[in-house]
């Protein structure tokens, strides 16, 4: 039983925990106190296939993309200067990490799966403080395998 899926989620949290500074990363956890920051959310984001073949079986594979956001926040007036080396090494760590790169890979029996970096928004708000928070969306395309499921 093989959910490729939840294996990319669980490595994109232990990926994101790795990040010099943040002091502490979840998954779909959005009740962040202010003294975890700078703290990374990783969102399981939207899945889609792009499967438009009529005369499938419901157990064949096919391609799917998902594409969770990763939040940072952070506290600091500076916001913005200060999540720019969080975005780097997020960025970093994500496409060059060799276990999510073979989870995609492996999915795939064509080696069509890829992770691509779709980009980042920045943005600020108030709790007790201001705090600015960082989005960055990352495309996972793999291979769904009902059977294996």
């Amino acid at each position: 039983m093989t959910d490729t899926r939840s294996d990319i989620l669980t490595r994109l949290v232990e990926i994101v925990a790795t990040i010099p500074t943040v002091r502490a990363a979840y998954r779909n956890n959005d009740d962040i106190v202010e003294a975890q920051f700078p703290a990374a959310i990783v969102l399981d984001g939207d899945e889609e296939t792009s499967d438009t073949t009529q005369n499938r079986q419901s157990t064949s594979t096919v391609m799917v993309q998902m594409t969770p956001d990763v939040l940072i926040l952070n506290q600091d007036p500076n916001f913005g200067a200060d999540l720019d080396p969080l975005r780097r090494e997020l960025i970093k760590r994500v496409m060059i990490d060799a276990e999510l790169n073979n989870l995609v890979a492996k999915s795939s029996p064509r080696g069509d799966g890829a992770i691509r970096y779709l980009g980042c928004q920045v943005g600020h708000a108030w709790l007790r403080n201001l705090h600015g928070a960082l989005k960055a969306q990352f495309l996972f395309k793999y291979a769904l395998k009902p059977d294996d499921l």
